[in-house]
């Protein structure tokens, strides 16, 4: 019996690291390599041009089934509590058809692929006691075994079929020679199609017509979209089966805890410093500012800088923890620091809230504030850390930042920045380039006080031969409507079954 007969399977790893779970994909090689043609197929069909259409949830629903499949044939066991992550990753994907927004369809594409990754490592690995650099380490490991495994396909196939000749010596198989005839005939074709072309005008007619029916330069493109989807799933799938990441977490002694105490120590004297100038000054205004320095003017300085120090903290007091031997005085001194950046936060969101009061409110200013209130929450759960280390941080973390990410997707964020801005004077530029999001609010009467009616708006905001808006002087406030309206009319009116986006035909009732 081998030696590595008495390990599990998901531990048996021999000499050049391959694993059980590489020796059964390679064993079953037909099943993944049609399973990843067929994914690669189903990709092109929901995404090729179309990053917001209807096909998205059944994309990210098609796309779960598949590893989750991949995994049965494995033999690796479903865990139930991967259903936080799949509820996440399903949610994000609704949220993709149900926006036009550009930040947040970028941000819950970037969401669903961390949380795919993050669900496959705690699928395949036994993740209970990875923390924070775990986990991120381990993200990193996987991407670098991913570069690794782009030749598994072809690495896996000659394997596949080099077994197949040793168990049946007499069979002979077609399946690879006509792979190699198919790869040696496509330059030929295409070299000798050239030679033809210009050998006979009636056949190069023929030809380009062929072309121009068909869309063949469309066609390489999917094909093109196909090949790389095929290999990046197919070399992931063999990323995971290689379980190059040790999973037990060994106890390091970790670095002399003095060190932190000097440097936070002299930070937090610091932060306690300017937490008493924030709450005499801002929060309570009874201390006399600066020569020609007004009390509004101050308010509104300075959040961004405070938001960066308070994200600095949260990473300072994490290193600090995971680096650094446990000690008593370093704990308290953390805990002060946590103290401080929570009148950091409080102080970065009051100047926002009085700067949007004065210049309107903006994409970027609501998303510093629903930030402040995430390393609110996360600076929370690591002052709970600091006094209890079994306390579940890298979980609590991914709940809170994908719990208020969820609801900051599914809350339209320029359909409340457009209603406030109508509400309490609206920067126009700025409005008139928010997505579909805002239409209900900038073209509905009843939310924006400043249209009568979409006919109205229309009538005094002509446009001459040129292409030049013509309108009255007192009813310059209109201008930016018609931009916005046009704006619509461009992105509603091209909808197919594909790319359907539910932001877009709500924006598409209200454009004529």
């Amino acid at each position: 019996m081998e030696p590595t007969a008495y390990l599990q399977p998901a531990e048996r790893i021999t000499e050049n690291s391959e694993t059980e779970y590489t020796r059964s994909m390679r064993r079953q090689f037909p099943s993944f390599g049609i399973g990843c043609l067929i994914y690669s197929a189903f990709y092109a069909f929901c995404l090729y041009k179309n990053t917001s259409g209807i096909t998205y949830p059944f994309f990210v629903i098609g796309t779960l089934c598949c590893f989750f499949f991949s995994m049965k044939k494995l033999g690796v066991p479903f865990k139930k509590d991967g259903v936080f992550y799949i509820a996440g990753i399903t949610l994000l994907g609704i949220s993709n058809c149900l926006t036009a927004s550009l930040p947040i369809l970028f941000m819950n594409k970037c969401g669903i692929l961390l949380l795919s990754l993050i669900l496959m490592l705690h699928t395949i690995y036994n993740d209970k006691a990875w923390n924070f650099p775990r986990y991120f380490t381990a993200v990193f490991q996987t991407i670098g075994s991913f570069f690794c495994c782009l030749i598994s396909p072809f690495s896996d196939m000659v394997s596949y079929f080099d077994a197949q000749k040793q168990e049946s010596p007499g069979k002979k198989s077609y399946f690879l020679p006509a792979l190699i005839g198919i790869f040696i005939a496509i330059p030929l074709l295409f070299c000798m199609t050239l030679l033809l072309v210009g050998a006979d005008a009636v056949f190069e007619n023929m030809l380009f017509r062929l072309i121009d029916t068909l869309n063949i330069l469309e066609v390489i493109k999917i094909l093109v979209v196909i090949t790389v989807v095929f290999f990046s799933s197919y070399a992931l799938l063999a990323a995971l089966c290689r379980k190059d990441i040790k999973e037990k977490t060994e106890e390091k002694a970790g670095f002399d805890p003095v060190i932190a105490i000097v440097f936070t120590s002299l930070l937090s004297i610091l932060y306690l410093v300017f937490s008493m100038v924030q709450i005499l000054y801002l929060f309570i205004g009874n201390m006399k500012l600066p020569e020609n320095y007004t009390y509004a003017r101050y308010a509104r300085e300075g959040f961004f800088q405070l938001l960066t120090v308070c994200v600095i903290n949260l990473l300072l007091v994490l290193i600090c923890l995971y680096l650094f031997r446990e000690s008593k005085p370093l704990r308290a001194i953390l805990a002060i620091i946590c103290g401080c950046t929570f009148i950091m936060i409080f102080s970065s969101a009051l100047r926002m809230i009085m700067y949007i009061d004065s210049y309107a409110l903006t994409f970027l200013r609501l998303f510093v504030l629903w930030a402040l209130a995430v390393i609110f929450l996360l600076m929370a759960g690591v002052t709970v850390f600091i006094f209890y280390r079994r306390f579940p941080l890298f979980l609590y973390g991914l709940a809170v930042v994908g719990v208020c990410y969820i609801a900051l997707s599914f809350s339209h964020p320029d359909y409340l920045i457009a209603r406030y801005n109508l509400e309490n004077g609206a920067d126009y530029d700025y409005l008139s380039r928010l997505s579909a999001d805002a239409a209900p609010a900038i073209l509905d009467p009843s939310v924006n006080p400043y249209l009568v009616s979409v006919e109205d708006m229309l009538e005094k905001t002509s446009v001459d031969e040129d292409g030049h808006f013509i309108y009255p002087d007192y009813h310059n406030d209109l201008y930016w409507m018609k931009i916005y309206y046009r704006e619509m009319e461009d992105h509603t009116g091209s909808m197919g079954i594909r790319d359907f986006n539910f932001s877009l035909y709500r924006a598409g009732k209200y454009v004529k």
